[in-house]
């Protein structure tokens, strides 16, 4: 036992080492990636599943595809959403509403803003088994917020190329660190979406200073052709 956790825990660790970012995707274009967002594992409220950041040492254990992109879905709660929705453990989330993930805090915050913008239907792209796999999901602003107590995800149905008693070993050691990514997440992903208000409120005050700068114009050109107008004509026929 002592054996396969060691084996299990050295993965882990390789999956906290940060992949350097490949640049701003077209969907997070308004909100660059969060400086303080962690890249180790994380709780996916959006999913009810602990992610994994994709790198090198998790593609060889895991024998995924060597260009593999996305998160890696470690678990996922039994009833919850990803197990309702058909997210298996050992997928691979590599896109959501059609924009590329990153790590594990780009699913939720994605996940945010279609909830906010008032919508509940969401789009996956899956690699599972050497094929891609478009998952429609239906996640609601109240599942989303249902807390998920650190404790019980030692019993959350894993990748069946990792044996039980070594994820729950795994769980059980990294539990703090766990818990300190799941309550870092919500501020990670409201200060998201300030950004994206804040945006929106620079790019609505532009538009009216545009309006504006028409307005005083078009009031100059007026007054101005008409002044001339009319003392022009009225000198000429005196």
């Amino acid at each position: 036992m002592k054996n396969s956790y060691r084996a299990f825990r050295a993965l882990i660790v390789v999956a906290h080492i940060a992949s350097p970012f490949a640049g701003v995707h077209s969907a997070f274009a308004a909100t660059p990636p969060a400086a303080h967002a962690k890249s180790g594992p994380m709780i996916s409220k959006a999913l009810d599943a602990l992610l994994l950041p994709i790198n090198k040492g998790v593609i060889k254990k895991f024998k995924l595809d060597k260009g593999a992109h996305g998160v890696l879905v470690l678990s996922v709660k039994p009833g919850g959403v990803a197990d309702k929705q058909g997210i298996k453990p050992g997928d691979v989330l590599a896109e959501v509403q059609g924009h590329k993930v990153h790590k594990p805090i780009d699913v939720d915050v994605a996940v945010r803003r279609q909830l906010k913008a008032g919508h509940s239907d969401m789009s996956f792209s899956v690699a599972r088994g050497g094929a891609v796999i478009a998952v429609a999901a239906i996640i609601t602003l109240e599942s989303y917020n249902d807390t998920i107590a650190v404790s019980e995800i030692s019993s959350w149905e894993t990748d069946t190329t990792v044996s039980s008693s070594s994820y729950e070993e795994y769980v059980s050691v990294e539990s703090t660190e766990i818990e300190t990514s799941e309550e870092s997440e919500e501020t990670t992903v409201e200060e998201d979406l300030t950004q994206d208000e804040s945006a929106d409120a620079d790019s609505s005050d532009d538009a009216d200073d545009s309006s504006d700068d028409n307005s005083d114009d078009s009031g100059d050109d007026s007054s101005d052709d008409s002044g001339d107008d009319g003392s022009d004509d009225s000198g000429d026929d005196g």
